[in-house]
């Protein structure tokens, strides 16, 4: 039951006991994992798949080379197995996504593209379907990493480089800042929220990045309001690997 071309992505359900992965074969594949039984093999996407995310509620999203996003919600009625069926394709303009981002609390998905441009969609309030709320620009080349929390979306590129955004009680996005240090592509990176004290204790995060130049790099940035507001670095780690 194994795929027939190199995974590209993985995400976890512990709840249901499933782990998904994504491949260059255009499918995806639903195990268990308690006892590792394949459980489903979707044929998604014509083109191969880039990324696959779950939600909490089963909710399944994956990303690919023919520049959609698609919307898989799972049959719980069935306990032997776990079908999949499509609820909606989410157009991404012409252009190749290449990795997704939920944020669940705000009930918003990006998907970065290999044009430079982060699509999002927004969960409407009544009827709980998702629509399109615009794109982020600002990248030069393709969109290889993304994460977010609370009211920021963190995007790795191939630039180099990577930007923070705050996204903003309208729905609007800002970027608030532009972290340049790699010599490489930025192909992975983590997120999570902090105080960061040498700042004067103040709200902000710290972001792990991981390029194609050898180099993991540790950032803390904070938010500050004086003497104006927006982001600052505090400082920088590095790993050379």
């Amino acid at each position: 039951m194994k795929h027939m071309a190199p995974i590209s992505s993985l995400d976890t359900s512990l709840s249901d006991d499933i782990i998904y992965s994504a491949s260059l074969d255009r499918t995806v594949k639903a195990w268990r994992i308690s006892d590792l039984k394949c459980l489903e093999t979707i044929q998604a996407h014509s083109a191969p798949i880039n990324a696959v995310v779950v939600a909490d509620n089963g909710v399944l999203y994956t990303a690919s080379d023919d520049a959609t996003v698609k919307v898989w919600r799972r049959n719980f009625g069935n306990t032997n197995s776990c079908p999949h069926a499509l609820t909606v394709t989410l157009p991404a303009k012409s252009s190749p996504v290449k990795t997704l981002a939920l944020n669940a609390e705000a009930g918003v998905l990006y998907g970065g593209c290999t044009d430079g441009y982060i699509h999002y969609w927004l969960k409407g309030w009544f009827s709980g379907q998702l629509q399109y709320g615009g794109i982020l620009q600002g990248h030069l080349h393709a969109i290889l990493c993304l994460t977010s929390f609370g009211n920021f979306v963190v995007s790795g590129s191939a630039d180099s480089t990577v930007r923070i955004w705050i996204r903003q009680q309208d729905g609007e996005h800002n970027c608030a800042a532009v972290l340049k240090g790699h010599r490489g592509p930025i192909r992975s990176l983590a997120a999570f929220p902090c105080r960061v004290v040498d700042d004067g204790d103040q709200d902000g995060c710290i972001i792990c990045t991981g390029s194609m130049d050898g180099m993991l790099k540790l950032w803390r940035i904070s938010c500050s309001s004086k003497p104006a507001p927006g982001l600052n670095l505090v400082g920088s780690e590095y790993i050379e690997l």
